[in-house]
């Protein structure tokens, strides 16, 4: 009787057998941004979510290989099959297009940043959303739009202004080239305790959340062996969260263990 294994088991066996065959490690490529404080480069493991992705897939002896890149880079070279994958993004129309996406890796609150001196009033929610009505909104080039924004938008309530990078989006604002930025609440945190004076932090402040964005892993559909190396990623991430290790990651990094290096 031929015993049938589950899938899982099946593509392991499978890698074993190719790195015996090759005497080599199985190694994933994987493009990554400077995305403080989940991703750095002078962050410890390069910071949480590379932690967890290698964590990951160390479980299956699957080596990974980050490269550090601007945003919008990083994205093309797994659009072309480059690089197997890029973490970690937003789902859009457009991305998955190109790409199979992982299980959710980590979730985070979208939220608009203003000044002091120009309150916004909006509440976060849809139905007051004509309260944006004739505002700029910046955002750091290669970043997604929010779904509620770009409602905002096609009724003509609000334009985008693009920033460079981050850090410099929220020096546009501190200049009031825009109204108010778009941005990750911890991220944007993050940057003023970091990149601003407490002059500078103590002109801004920020809305209600109003949206909760999941972020994954995204591999290319042009590389044949990402659809068994996503199906073992998706399968360890499921472990490690029902065994409570991708919790105390978490509580490791509220704890600043995470923290910049130098």
């Amino acid at each position: 009787m031929i015993k049938i294994l589950p899938t899982t088991q099946l593509i392991i066996l499978m890698l074993s057998l190719f790195k015996t065959t090759y005497s080599c490690a199985v190694e994933v490529k994987i493009t990554i941004g400077e995305w403080l404080p989940f991703i750095g480069e002078k962050l410890p493991h390069y910071g949480i979510v590379p932690h967890i992705i290698t964590e990951v897939f160390s479980k299956f002896d699957v080596r990974v290989k980050y490269g550090f890149y601007p945003w919008q880079r990083s994205y093309k070279y797994v659009q072309s099959g480059e690089w197997n994958a890029s973490a970690i993004w937003g789902k859009t129309e457009e991305r998955t297009k190109d790409c199979y996406f992982s299980d959710v890796v980590y979730s985070g609150e979208s939220v608009l940043f203003f000044l002091k001196d120009r309150p916004l009033e909006w509440s976060g929610d849809s139905e007051s959303l004509y309260k944006l009505k004739n505002i700029t909104i910046g955002l750091s080039r290669g970043s997604a739009k929010g779904e509620l924004l770009k409602k905002a938008e096609l009724k003509g309530l609000i334009k985008y202004s693009l920033g460079s990078d981050k850090t410099s989006t929220f020096r546009m604002l501190l200049a009031k080239r825009f109204d108010a930025l778009d941005e990750n609440k911890a991220v944007g945190l993050n940057i003023m305790y970091t990149q601003l004076n407490e002059p500078q932090r103590l002109k801004i402040h920020f809305t209600n959340t109003y949206e909760q964005w999941d972020y994954y892993v995204i591999f290319s559909k042009k590389v044949d062996e990402n659809k068994k190396f996503l199906k073992l990623f998706n399968e360890g991430l499921r472990e490690m969260k029902m065994s409570g290790v991708y919790d105390k990651f978490w509580r490791d990094f509220e704890r600043g263990k995470y923290s910049m290096v130098e």
